[in-house]
C-alpha cells in the first residue's frame, strides 16, 4: 500500500497565517495573490483556477502597485527633462540633469519590465512587442481590455497613443498637457483593477484547506 502524499492542487485557500481573507496555493508554495473573505473567487471561464490566472493576477497586482505609476512618472520626466537639458534654452544644472535622467531611466524601465511581464502573462508566451518600451505599455491596454470585453478596444489604445504622442511634442510649449497623460495613467489602472475582478468573479462555494 502506498504512503506517497498527494500534492494539494492550485486553488483559492482560507490563509494560513490566520488572516481572514483567501489566499492562492499554486501547488508549491503560498503566493502573494489575496482576496477578502466573500463567495470564492474563480476564472470568468469556470474552469479550475490555473496557474496561468496566478501569473495573470500577479503581473496585474504590480502594474497596479508600482508598475504604471514608475512607467509614466519616470517618461514624463524624461521628456521634461529633454526640453531643459544643459544647453538649451532654460536649462537645469548638470548635476541636477545627470541626477534627474537617472531617476526617469530607472522609473521608466521598472515601468517598462512590469509591462513586459504582464504580456507575457496575458498571452502566456513572451512576444518582441513585450520587450519594446513605449509600444509595450499600448499592447498590455489593449490585451486588458479584450480580456474584460471593453467594446472599441482599437480606438481607445489609438487615443491612449495619440495623447501620448501630443504630450512628447507639446509639453516643451504647454506643460499641463501632462494633465493628459496622467489620465492616460489612470485608465490603464482601471483597466488593470477591472481585469483583476473579472477574473475573481464569485462563486457559490468555497475550497478546502490544503
Amino acid at each position: 500500500m502506498s504512503n506517497a502524499v498527494v500534492p494539494t492542487p492550485p486553488g483559492w485557500y482560507p490563509d494560513p497565517s490566520g488572516t481572514r481573507q483567501w489566499r492562492v496555493w499554486n501547488g508549491h508554495s503560498w503566493t502573494d495573490v489575496t482576496r477578502p473573505y466573500a463567495p470564492l473567487p474563480v476564472p470568468v471561464s469556470g474552469a479550475s483556477f490555473g496557474l496561468t490566472e496566478f501569473d495573470v493576477l500577479s503581473a496585474l497586482r504590480r502594474l497596479t502597485q508600482f508598475g504604471v505609476v514608475a512607467y509614466y512618472c519616470g517618461f514624463a520626466l524624461m521628456v521634461s527633462l529633454a526640453d531643459h537639458w544643459p544647453g538649451r534654452p532654460e536649462p537645469v544644472s548638470v548635476r541636477f540633469a545627470s541626477a534627474a535622467l537617472g531617476a526617469a531611466v530607472g522609473l521608466t524601465l521598472i515601468g517598462t519590465v512590469s509591462f513586459a511581464v504582464a504580456i507575457r502573462a496575458l498571452r502566456g508566451r513572451w512576444s518582441l512587442d513585450a520587450l519594446i518600451p513605449f509600444v509595450n505599455s499600448f499592447v498590455v491596454s489593449y490585451l486588458m481590455s479584450k480580456r474584460i470585453g471593453v467594446g472599441g478596444s482599437d480606438r481607445r489604445v489609438a487615443a491612449d497613443i495619440f495623447i501620448t504622442v501630443g504630450f512628447v511634442v507639446l509639453c516643451p510649449h504647454a506643460p499641463w498637457v501632462g494633465i493628459a497623460l496622467a489620465g492616460v495613467a489612470f485608465t490603464q489602472l482601471a483597466r488593470a483593477y477591472a481585469l483583476g475582478d473579472f477574473l475573481t468573479g464569485p462563486a457559490a462555494s468555497a475550497t478546502s484547506t490544503p
